[in-house]
């Protein structure tokens, strides 16, 4: 769309990976960013990025 982009978008994605560091590193080659928010649980980790357009989106690694 040639319009930018000014909310928030409401569909939210959340893509598992098999090494959370490895998913980040990817997400930045391919243009996204880091929000620099990280979450740590029992069951796993997950790191909210966002897409070159500035969407969010969460990389989501479970032991």
């Amino acid at each position: 769309m040639p319009e930018p982009r000014r909310d928030k978008v409401r569909p939210h994605l959340d893509v598992a990976v098999d090494d959370i560091t490895t998913g980040i590193a990817q997400v930045l080659a391919l243009g996204g960013g880091e929000t620099g928010e990280r979450h740590e649980y029992e069951e796993g980790v997950v790191v909210i990025m966002t897409d070159p357009e500035g969407h969010e989106f969460c990389l989501s690694r479970f032991y």
